[in-house]
């Protein structure tokens, strides 16, 4: 009791300070009470099974709030902590934009090349339209399906049959070869996992090297991300992993995701401090030249969708493009996106250029609500 009423007084002359306190102080203080009701909302979430997992948000490049909650292992009581990975699903969409942008740098690939010649080595039984661009792909604008058009018994409790199939590149890019098209290329915007599945193939035949090692070789090493990575074998060791889990409302209980095969290595895994460091780097050129990252933030998809703003591997929201997916309800521009897999929920954001960034990664499932908690979040910091 006396801890709590010390900690009210502290407060009380916190708030009492602040309006005599100089102009670029009374900002400090106001990022204060900015992360204290953020954490407040993190602590409820996490006390209401609603949040296991890891937060950072950083301010003009200097992080303002990072903490870690709950339960990484359940089977063991591990808690999450800075250096406990989780599977980010979608967020590596970004990141395999960005390799095949550093391959176009170094000449090896061209926005305009067509997947059709870039599989001229594979034998497959479908076909593909051969007017289908890389750009095409990374935009989400290629017409490819994707797993709701896969046939009906591979579709059943939620994939698991088609997750744990094992496929090589060739039987892969085959499998994708006969699913019909929905729509021609550059006509609709259609997220299509499968387009990005490829694009990893193809940079498999690029580089002449396994995903996972392009991902190191060509990302992470060069920007110090230690914590991402990628994993192609399932009975290769991923250090300091989280399990993902949802919960079962019927009898209480927690439950861990089914196997997924990884034997595509299309899947990245990493933490919430390596992903914020991950978004900043959009705003920096270095890594990949100026005129990369704008091909990044800049909507595809003019003329092509009103109600989407997609650019490669985010969704872009500025005064000029507005998107129904993504839409936080705020005025500064901003690029998203979100993961969803098996248990594990992510979420990446970076608000008017790096004035604010903010990651999680979160392993209980829907019970997560990540576009809600994020729109909470972006809330607390810009209103």
């Amino acid at each position: 009791m006396k801890k709590t009423k010390n900690r009210l007084l502290g407060v009380l002359i916190l708030f009492l300070l602040a309006g005599c306190l100089p102009k670029e102080n009374r900002t400090t203080q106001d990022t204060h009470l900015q992360v204290g009701k953020i954490d407040s909302l993190f602590t409820s979430r996490y006390q209401q099974d609603l949040f296991h997992g890891g937060v950072v948000i950083s301010h003009n490049g200097k992080v303002i709030y990072e903490n870690y909650l709950g339960i990484a292992d359940r089977s063991w009581n591990i808690p999450v902590t800075k250096d406990v990975k989780f599977d980010i699903a979608s967020l590596n969409k970004s990141m395999i934009s960005a390799l095949v942008l550093k391959a176009v740098e170094e000449g090896k690939l061209s926005l305009n090349d067509k997947l059709f010649d870039l599989l001229k080595d594979f034998s497959y039984e479908g076909i593909f339209d051969p007017k289908i661009t890389l750009s095409n792909m990374l935009s989400h604008t290629s017409g490819l399906p994707d797993y709701d058009q896969i046939p009906e018994e591979l579709r059943r409790n939620q994939f698991r049959k088609f997750k744990r199939m094992r496929f090589t590149n060739e039987e892969y890019v085959n499998f994708i070869s006969k699913i019909k098209p929905v729509n021609e290329p550059g006509k609709q915007f259609y997220y299509s996992n499968f387009a990005y599945h490829l694009v990893a193939i193809i940079l498999e035949e690029t580089y002449h090297m396994p995903f996972s090692q392009i991902l190191k070789e060509k990302l992470t090493r060069p920007l110090g991300l230690k914590h991402a990575v990628s994993v192609s074998k399932n009975d290769q060791i991923i250090k300091h992993l989280a399990k993902g889990y949802n919960y079962d409302e019927k009898t209480g209980k927690w439950l861990q995701n089914p196997f997924i095969d990884l034997s595509l290595g299309r899947r990245i895994f990493s933490t919430a401090s390596d992903l914020n460091r991950w978004a900043q780097v959009m705003d920096n050129p270095g890594y990949l030249n100026k005129h990369s990252l704008e091909l990044m933030k800049t909507n595809h998809l003019v003329g092509i969708s009103k109600h989407v703003s997609y650019g490669y591997g985010w969704v872009v929201v500025d005064a000029d493009n507005k998107s129904e997916m993504g839409n936080l309800g705020i005025e500064k521009p901003y690029i998203i996106h979100g993961g969803s897999t098996d248990g594990y929920r992510a979420m990446l954001i970076n608000i008017n250029r790096g004035e604010y960034v903010i990651s999680f990664l979160s392993n209980v499932g829907d019970r997560t609500g990540e576009m809600e908690l994020a729109k909470q979040i972006v809330n607390l910091l810009t209103k």
